[in-house]
């Protein structure tokens, strides 16, 4: 038998009560004791602990202890399991998990040298070693909380959850404290309810875009609404008074909470809701809920359109909502010396912009989108004169190295493909190039051009045309072209018409959109959105982007395939919100964005219901949208000033020449600062279009 350690043999009753606790029975081994002691000298006294790696800590082996088998961890929980917690948005509460293990005593004791991970980061993070769990401030959720221990056998692992809410409470100015209280039991009346008309309902949007602003109709001095922004682990709940002329019918929510909204549990659809306090009756009148998805995609770059009443073509950034008058004085038209441009097209990079000058059969212009072009005029990349080419409507191609226009428009119009930096037409090789054509729209995988074929006028005008392909088999090299959509076909939908125009190509080449109708004018004929396979089959009317009304025109793809969807802007007279902030009842021309699933089985409608393209002017009217990456310069381009750079970067190489150049390490790139490679971002930053941005989800 071992001797007792020196604290335990000075006598055996002190060994019972000092050490041994509430220890009784006799024993000629362990084995007669019961779980946690150990056989001394024919008594059963209590075993010392043992640590978190599952083996006798020690003492437990004490010399004269007949100790038995030693003591091993056999599984593992979390505690607590589930741990909830709810804060103000911004604020970053906390919780600090530990780990108990069960012996093969049967005892269960805390479990040091545990290892603690997160199934999803996405709402906070947690400490490695200590299990301290920390909320992000940003969006709530649930994730999983895992830990890992080392066993006798292997690693031994569990697992639990945490969840994070967000409550966010507003009271906006000149609204009374009791107001919480005065919407405590509204009543159903449709016609006295506030009528909210934006957002739609059923619209999916990307999670970077701009706060949407909630209007409705109804509503007069006095009155309160309550509107509420809901999702499972998200409230947001404000409380707005009419305050007379000039209030609008409308609330903008700030950045933090419209991102909260859109990250917080991301698969779940946002509830928005707006309830009327009708001051007249002192009574409480229920809205009805809209739903929102947020797509887990982020449509960075930027938007330019055309906006008709100024002229002038017009940029939006992704994430904001304040046009930038890039190019406040075009250049002079050759003919005319008109101060308009139009008809413009982006190149597939971001980088450059042709445009047509004037308001009749003039000629163009190619700008580097990357220079200042605030000047007067703005520098052009060829000499603008009465020698130069003329064009009407004009596509890039994939390598930003040539464009293809068509000139004189109508029935005898050409199809030709101009250097862009020279403005010289280039002669083509191979089959003629067709006639009767418009609306040129290069794929993105540079195999073919699409384009509105036996066109009856120009194609601002036509009203009767099929849809064609070219194939492109080398540079300035064209093989057959084939019809690929008879317009005609569909003239017995909704609405009717003979027209197939404008179309555009999904950025995996694999489908064309186009608009289809009476005709192409987009400010008094009618028009639908349809979607096919890029040989013609499976032609499918696009409903919920089309939003049950006929004015919808000029589909373009954007570049970006994110969160399962394509994006397609189109142009629509259709009402956008109110008539004190919006369109209502105006039929102006506004862009329109819309979600167009990639998997969507054949024979169905892959659209979603559209959202407003925040920042345009809701006062003109807007057309011809193109979403481009980020104007900016790859590493390696010949610059001027960090600005141009992707990288953000302009120093000299080994030859001494300025170059666009990668930040230095010790200056990355922040969120909405552009970027060549997700290298050049800050912590955990990606490179999304050209800019740095938190990944979606």
């Amino acid at each position: 038998m071992r001797r007792l350690a020196l604290s335990c043999v000075l006598s055996f009753s002190w060994v019972l009560t000092g050490c041994g606790g509430d220890d009784t029975g006799t024993c000629a081994t362990a084995a007669d004791c019961p779980a946690g002691q150990v056989c001394l000298d024919g008594l059963c006294i209590s075993r010392p602990g043992v640590d978190g790696g599952g083996r006798d800590a020690p003492g437990a082996d004490a010399p004269g202890v007949d100790s038995g088998p030693p003591t091993m961890i056999e599984s593992i929980r979390i505690d607590p399991e589930d741990a909830v917690l709810t804060a103000t948005l911004g604020e970053r509460p906390s919780q600090d998990f530990e780990v108990l293990g069960t012996f093969s005593d049967g005892v269960e004791r805390t479990v040091s040298g545990a290892r603690f991970s997160l199934d999803a980061v996405t709402i906070g993070d947690i400490d490695e070693a200590s299990g301290m769990f920390t909320a992000n401030g940003v969006a709530g959720g649930a994730t999983g909380v895992n830990v890992a221990v080392d066993g006798p056998a292997g690693e031994l692992t569990a697992a639990g959850t945490v969840s994070v809410n967000y409550r966010s409470e507003i009271l906006g100015e000149g609204v009374p404290a009791d107001a919480p209280a005065l919407f405590a039991t509204p009543i159903d009346d449709a016609a006295r309810a506030a009528g909210l008309v934006y957002p739609l309902d059923g619209a999916v949007m990307p999670q970077n875009v701009y706060p949407a602003d909630t209007q409705w109709v109804t509503g007069v001095e006095g009155d309160l609404f309550r509107v509420r922004m809901i999702k499972p682990h998200f409230e947001l709940t404000a409380y707005v008074l009419h305050s007379g002329a000039g209030f609008g019918n409308h609330w903008l929510t700030d950045a933090d909470a419209w991102r909260a909204l859109a990250q917080t549990d991301p698969d779940a659809a946002a509830q928005v809701s707006v309830d009327r306090w009708e001051a007249i009756s002192r009574e409480a009148i229920s809205g009805t809920a809209v739903n929102l998805t947020f797509a887990r995609a982020a449509l960075t770059g930027s938007v330019y359109y055309w906006d008709i009443a100024a002229g002038r073509i017009v940029r939006i950034d992704d994430g904001t909502a304040t046009p930038d008058e890039f190019m406040p004085n075009p250049p002079p038209a050759p003919r005319d010396a008109n101060r308009c441009v139009g008809c413009h097209a982006v190149s597939n990079s971001g980088r450059y912009m042709a445009g047509r000058l004037g308001g009749g059969n003039n000629g163009g212009a190619v700008f580097d989108l990357t220079t200042d072009l605030t000047g007067d005029p703005p520098p052009v990349e060829f000499p603008v004169s009465t020698a130069s080419t003329y064009w009407w409507f004009s596509s890039w191609s994939p390598d930003d190295t040539r464009l293809v226009i068509t000139q004189n428009e109508g029935p005898s119009s050409g199809m030709a493909f101009m250097d862009p930096f020279t403005g010289a037409v280039m002669p083509t090789t191979g089959s003629p190039t067709p006639t009767g054509v418009s609306h040129p729209a290069w794929a993105p995988d540079g195999t073919q051009i699409a384009y509105a074929c036996n066109v009856n006028a120009w194609g601002g005008a036509f009203t009767a045309a099929n849809l064609c392909t070219l194939d492109m088999t080398g540079v300035d090299a064209v093989g057959p072209n084939r019809t690929v959509h008879l317009g005609a076909d569909l003239a017995g939908s909704t609405p009717a018409g003979a027209a197939d125009s404008y179309p555009t190509w999904t950025p995996d080449s694999a489908r064309i959109a186009f608009s289809h109708g009476s005709g192409t004018r987009s400010e008094d004929q009618q028009a639908a959105l349809y979607m096919m396979n890029r040989d013609g089959t499976n032609v499918v009317r696009l409903d919920a982007a089309n939003g049950g009304v006929t004015t919808n025109f000029q589909p373009r793809f954007s570049p970006f395939s994110q969160g399962g969807y394509f994006w397609v802007s189109f142009l629509s007279r259709r009402d956008y919100g109110n008539a004190e902030v919006g369109t209502r009842g105006d039929a102006f021309q506004q862009i329109w964005v819309a979600a167009i699933r990639t998997d969507a089985a054949a024979g169905t409608d892959p659209s979603a219901v559209p959202y407003w393209l925040p920042g345009q002017r809701t006062t003109s009217r807007n057309i011809s949208a193109y979403w481009a990456p980020r104007p900016c310069r790859e590493d390696g381009e010949g610059c001027a000033v960090g600005s141009e750079c992707c990288g953000g970067d302009c120093r000299p190489d080994a030859e001494g020449a300025l170059v666009c150049s990668p930040p230095p390490p010790d200056r990355c790139r922040n969120d909405g600062e552009t970027c060549s490679t997700s290298a050049d971002c800050c912590d955990d930053l990606e490179c999304f279009g050209r800019v740095c941005i938190r990944p979606p989800g």
